[in-house]
């Protein structure tokens, strides 16, 4: 079984008389996370949705909130790529480029500028008078998203949600946000069952254990040198990787195949690294910064690890659940609880959410926006 934030959860099935299991929105509540990722798994997930029924929950309990969004394409291309619109209710504050369109129905007032840019215009910290959509721009830039974050969150007295998609997942990294919901549709793969069996293996990579303290000084090392650094069993450095992504066996074999137990990577985990691992006889531990980095392909991972490799993050991430939707744009519609049953077997130490279904029944059903969630 996998943990999930540090945590292994039941997988016990509810039984008659049990209390009503929490909504999304309470859970989020109870874990006190300020800056709260809602991770789209892939386009058409649904995190629009998501973001909409958690400030609707929120302003119902008369809790503040903010929300922003981390860009999915530049919008420099030509045309520009359309953001999905969002419905606010009034006193939800949001940080947003100034010049992101509305509609003529919502009010905003101005709290305060940022130093951030856009090429919609500088972010501005603003406060919803008169409810209404528009289409959330925020700042492009991790960096500049986690500050954002942390003075939305100031300015609105609770938690600060921030939603992208999985191609650009840098904005989920731990030291940008502190905590993670992450949405998948049916149509993440062929059938509801294949969609749940991938939605676990990317929950899984998200989940990745934190390093030991010896392991965690071998990758400050590594940083300061711009290149990997091998360990041995007691944390000792016993040689480095050449820079540059070139072909890491020689190094491996000079250092001494049996003497390394770890590699303390400085960048991504990518194929140009895993796939040699793969196909040698070395079996060690890989530390990256945070699972965010770890982009190798599924492939190759499930390899690693099938075959005793191991991967440990210097920062974890902390996952809170894991939202479904039934919709396919592609194909017919999965049947609601038929998903959310797959997706729970799939993951007994996660919470799985439909949002819709949690919801009153006047709500909005799951939809498809204007551009990919």
């Amino acid at each position: 079984m996998v943990s999930f934030g540090g945590r292994v959860m039941s997988a016990r099935k509810p039984r008659a008389g049990d209390p009503p299991p929490p909504k999304l929105v309470d859970r989020i509540v109870d874990s006190g996370c300020r800056r709260v990722a809602l991770l789209g798994l892939h386009p058409g997930a649904g995190t629009r949705t998501v973001l909409e029924s958690l400030v609707r929950e929120l302003h119902e309990r008369e809790r503040p909130c903010g929300v922003t969004s981390f860009p999915r394409l530049p919008l420099e291309h030509e045309p520009p790529e359309p953001i999905t619109r969002l419905g606010l209710p009034p006193g939800t504050h949001l940080a947003c480029a100034d010049g992101a369109p509305r509609d003529g129905a919502i009010s905003l007032h101005r709290v305060e500028p940022s130093s951030f840019d856009t090429p919609l215009g500088p972010i501005g910290f603003y406060r919803v008078v008169e409810g209404g959509e528009i289409e959330l721009h925020g700042p492009a830039q991790p960096e500049a998203l986690a500050a954002t974050l942390d003075r939305l969150a100031d300015l609105a007295g609770g938690p600060a949600f921030v939603d992208g998609s999985w191609t650009r997942r840098d904005f989920a990294a731990p030291d940008v946000t502190d905590g993670v919901v992450l949405t998948v549709g049916s149509g993440f793969s062929e059938t509801p069952r294949r969609s749940a069996a991938a939605a676990r293996t990317v929950a899984e990579r998200l989940a990745a254990p934190p390093c030991d303290a010896a392991a965690r000084r071998g990758w400050q090392s590594a940083t300061e040198r711009g290149a990997g650094v091998l360990l041995d069993r007691e944390g000792r450095e016993v040689g480095a990787l050449p820079p540059g992504g070139v072909e890491p066996l020689p190094a491996l074999r000079a250092a001494g195949l049996e003497r390394v137990a770890a590699i303390a990577l400085p960048h991504r985990l990518r194929d140009a690294l895993l796939a040699p691992l793969v196909r040698s006889e070395l079996r060690c531990t890989l530390v990256v910064r945070d699972a965010t980095w770890i982009d190798a392909a599924p492939v190759y991972l499930a390899a690693w690890h099938k075959s005793g490799g191991r991967i440990r993050v210097v920062r974890a991430t902390r996952l809170l659940a894991m939202t479904v939707n039934p919709v396919n744009a592609t194909g017919p519609d999965a049947d609601p609880d038929q998903l959310l049953r797959l997706v729970s077997d799939e993951l007994p130490g996660l919470p799985v959410h439909d949002v819709v279904r949690e919801a009153a029944p006047t709500r909005r059903a799951w939809r498809f926006w204007r551009r990919s969630d």
